[in-house]
């Protein structure tokens, strides 16, 4: 595989390995159960092995691969069923936290949505690629307007095992200003304290989602 070489002077390495590893695994350039070698990645990007190492930790800690003792690394890897058992509680759950959310959100929490949005429209204009950004999480603020920690804890554990197909779920351009209208509908619903859209619209954008990351990671 062809790798992008590493340019010292725009992040610290290991930020840099990071981030083009993160984009070649959730643009399946790297598919899931695939090995990451440090050795071959080192030299690929022109690093030592130190970046590397650093870097696939952090990726380990967000659920994107698997550090298997005496085995080595690889891609996480998860299979259709697995996605979509996944992704019918990631639903219920997160319906119901913005249902909640309607109920309880107060003007400045509406305040916090729409900037979040923004910074996520400003982003996927930025992106190289158009794709949704990994690190801005308007579900995640969303989970903590329901203001019902139990629920929250819940919402966080699916996630964390969805880690890699969510990441993917938003790498198509088309994909990412889709979910970003729906995001838009989201908020209003929200803004106007109404649960029982909420819960539609949130249900149907992770359809979408999930039919979307179906598509990318299933498909012939």
């Amino acid at each position: 595989m062809a790798a992008e070489r590493i340019d010292r002077g725009s992040a610290t390495l290991t930020h840099r390995v990071e981030e083009l590893l993160r984009r070649e695994i959730v643009r399946g350039e790297r598919p899931s159960g695939s090995r990451l070698n440090e050795v071959a990645i080192a030299a690929a990007f022109d690093v030592s092995r130190g970046p590397v190492r650093e870097a696939i930790q952090r990726l380990a800690s967000d659920g994107l691969v698997v550090i298997e003792p005496h085995r080595g690394t690889f891609v996480k890897s998860l299979d259709r069923n697995d996605v979509e058992k996944l992704f019918e509680v990631r639903a219920a759950l997160e319906a119901e936290a913005a249902a909640l959310a309607a109920t309880k959100i107060t003007d400045d929490g509406v305040a916090l949505l729409r900037t979040l949005q923004e910074q996520s429209v400003s982003a996927v204009s930025q992106q190289d690629d158009h794709s949704f950004p990994d690190v801005i999480d308007l579900h995640e603020l969303i989970s903590r307007l329901s203001d019902n920690p139990r629920l929250s804890a819940l919402i966080s554990q699916v996630n964390a095992e969805l880690r890699l197909v969510r990441s993917r779920s938003g790498s198509l351009s088309e994909r990412a200003q889709r979910a970003l209208g729906e995001h838009d509908e989201l908020i209003e619903c929200l803004a106007a304290k109404d649960a029982n859209r909420a819960r539609t619209v949130m249900r149907s954008h992770l359809d979408a989602s999930l039919a979307n990351t179906l598509a990318l990671m299933f498909s012939p």
